[in-house]
């Protein structure tokens, strides 16, 4: 093998030494700058991104804040909005329970006036027959006939007492 021969060392050592500063010389004056070029558009490209995504963060917080408070002013107002429909509608239940207990008021008193007409009505009606049936009783059992002013007078007085 004639890399082995020590004869040829020498000369295989200068060309290793060439090769090594000629690709040396290439990598750091071509290759080197290539990479570092595209290692900083890199970074560049990457603070970019980051800092735009800083930006849509930020964004997002203050739309987010902003949604917030939105929400919290339509929550405010449809709670606004309930509590003022509740007060109308106990306003109106009031009013028609206020109509309701004057009309029932009214018609119990027509009730009470028209069970006192009926309760005068039968005791004018009850008063005749009873007076009929204590004259005869008074009748028969005296065998007299009494007055027919004082039977009437006997049997008001005993309703008034009941009454």
């Amino acid at each position: 093998m004639p890399q082995l021969d020590p004869a040829t060392f020498a000369s295989q050592v200068f060309w290793l030494v060439v090769s090594f500063a000629v690709l040396a010389l290439i990598l750091w004056r071509i290759a080197l700058p290539r990479i570092s070029s595209t290692l900083e558009s890199r970074q560049q490209r990457i603070d970019t991104d980051i800092a735009r995504a800083e930006e849509i963060a930020s964004e997002a917080e203050g739309v987010l804040s902003a949604y917030e408070e939105e929400l919290a002013k339509a929550r405010a107002s449809a709670q606004e909005e309930l509590h003022k429909a509740a007060e109308e509608v106990i306003a109106e239940t009031e009013a028609r329970n206020n109509a309701l207990t004057e009309t029932l008021a009214a018609n119990s008193e027509a009730a009470n006036q028209r069970i006192e007409t009926a309760r005068a009505e039968a005791i004018a009606n009850v008063s005749g027959m009873v007076e009929d049936i204590a004259r005869q009783a008074v009748e028969r059992l005296v065998e007299a006939t009494p007055d027919s002013s004082t039977v009437s007078s006997a049997v008001n007085a005993a309703l008034e007492e009941r009454t």
